[in-house]
C-alpha cells in the first residue's frame, strides 16, 4: 500500500507543473518514520526535486520520495529549517588517474516539537582516486542538531555505520559526524553548492552553528537549505 501511495504522489509531481504545486504542502519521506512536510515556494520545490534527483544519480544509501501532502500531514511547518541534499563532490587532488577522492552524499535534516530527525550518508563506490587504493566504503549517521543561517547550515549526528579503509581510519561508530553545507542556488547560477564532512569526538553532537565555509564544491547534485 505504501509503495502504491509513493508512486501516486510522485506521479502527481511529474504530471503537475511546478508552479501549480508552489506554496502547497509537500513532503519529503526518506523512510525514517519522520517525513518532512513543508509549504514550498517555486524555488524551494525545484531545489527539493534537484536534491532528490541527486540522491538517485549519486547513490549513497538513502532513498527519499517527494510528494504532495494534505494540510494535516507534517512534522515541520513552512517556517521550519531543513536541509535536503544529494550528489557527489571531490575532496581534491589525490592518488589515481582521475579526480582524487570522489564521494557520494545524501542529507536529510529537520526538526519538530519532538526533536531532530533525518540522516547523513556518505559513500565511496567507484574507482575515482580513493577507489584506486581500495578505499571503498560507507558511513551513516543520524541527526542530533541542525543550525541554519542564510544559505549555510550545519548538521551533526551520531555515527551508526562505518565501513571501508578510508572511513574507518578517521571515524568510528559512536563518534559524531558533522556536515557543513552551503546552498548557492540552481546549478545554472554558475556557483556550485559546497559541502564538507568533519569527524568530531563522541558526545559533541548536540550544539550546531552554521558558521563554517565548506571546502568542497558539489560537482553533481544539489543541496537545498530552508530557514
Amino acid at each position: 500500500m505504501r509503495r502504491t501511495f509513493i508512486a501516486f504522489v510522485v506521479a502527481i509531481l511529474v504530471l503537475t507543473p511546478t508552479s501549480a504545486l508552489a506554496d502547497s504542502p509537500v513532503t519529503v519521506d526518506c523512510g525514517d518514520g519522520s517525513p518532512l512536510s513543508t509549504v514550498a515556494s517555486v524555488d524551494t520545490l525545484a531545489g527539493l526535486q534537484a536534491s532528490i534527483q541527486g540522491m538517485i544519480d549519486n547513490p549513497a544509501g538513502m532513498s527519499c520520495a517527494l510528494g504532495a501532502a494534505p494540510l494535516s500531514l507534517g512534522t515541520t511547518s513552512s517556517n521550519g529549517a531543513f536541509v535536503v541534499g544529494g550528489g557527489r563532490y571531490d575532496r581534491g587532488p589525490g592518488p589515481g588517474a582521475t579526480q582524487g577522492c570522489g564521494e557520494n552524499f545524501s542529507l536529510n535534516a529537520h526538526s519538530d516539537a519532538s526533536g531532530f530527525h533525518g540522516e547523513q550518508t556518505y559513500t565511496i563506490n567507484n574507482a575515482d582516486g580513493c577507489g584506486d587504493l581500495g578505499f571503498k566504503g560507507h558511513i551513516k549517521a543520524n541527526v542530533t542538531c541542525l543550525a541554519v543561517f542564510g544559505n549555510r547550515a550545519q548538521i551533526k549526528g551520531t555515527v551508526s555505520e562505518v565501513s571501508g579503509t578510508f572511513f574507518t581510519s578517521i571515524i568510528a561508530v559512536g563518534d559524531v559526524l558533522e556536515s557543513d553545507v552551503e546552498d548557492n542556488g540552481p546549478r545554472s547560477s554558475g556557483v556550485p553548492d559546497r559541502i564538507e564532512p568533519v569527524n568530531q569526538p563522541k558526545d559533541t553532537g548536540f550544539v550546531c552553528a552554521a558558521d563554517m565555509t565548506p571546502s568542497f564544491p558539489v560537482e553533481n547534485g544539489r543541496i537545498t537549505i530552508h530557514q
